[in-house]
């Protein structure tokens, strides 16, 4: 986990925007079930009218999931870990992007390691990414098509046929 950087933030940690203290996600998930309507009408036990979640360290209502929202700067984890870890970098995985918003995209075109590109579709070529390379010839950019999910269970059930399945119900 200390290996990814999340630039656009997390679903899974919650924190206050207004004065940055963390905030106990099952606490937040229980006061979101108590206090916000359910807009779809799928919940019977949901409020009819949303109310506010307060901060328990600062009191303003500024709680949500630490993700990163368009217009809003991205953690400062990104920056620092562009600056300590890029240059030493092995190996590059860059998974589900269009490589079009910045300073997101800067990651791929300052990797001097291969970079593996996961994706429906090729992307970066702006950025110096070449898929050129004939079938069996050595390339510092890799393709690899198909959804996310998919392609990266079948790179784990490539490298490691045991580790795919761990944690995970056996395939019906």
């Amino acid at each position: 986990r200390e290996r990814v950087v999340c630039v656009h933030g997390s679903l899974g940690t919650v924190a206050c925007e207004a004065c940055g203290a963390p905030a106990d996600f099952g606490t937040f998930c229980s006061d979101v079930r108590a206090k916000i309507k359910d807009i779809y009408g799928d919940d019977p036990d949901a409020p009819s009218e949303s109310s506010p979640i307060p901060c328990a360290q600062c009191g303003r209502f500024a709680v949500k999931p630490t993700t990163v929202l368009f217009g809003s700067s991205l953690p400062a984890a990104f920056f620092q870990h562009l600056e300590e870890d890029l240059p030493g970098l092995d190996l590059l995985i860059v998974a589900g992007t269009s490589l079009t918003v910045s300073p997101a995209n800067s990651v791929a075109a300052r990797a001097q390691c291969p970079r593996v590109i996961i994706n429906d579709q090729p992307v970066g070529q702006e950025l110096g990414i070449d898929y050129s390379a004939a079938p069996g010839e050595l390339s510092r950019d890799v393709f690899l098509q198909g959804a996310c999910e998919d392609v990266c269970t079948q790179l784990l059930e490539a490298l490691e046929p045991r580790a795919a399945s761990r944690g995970r119900p056996p395939a019906s």
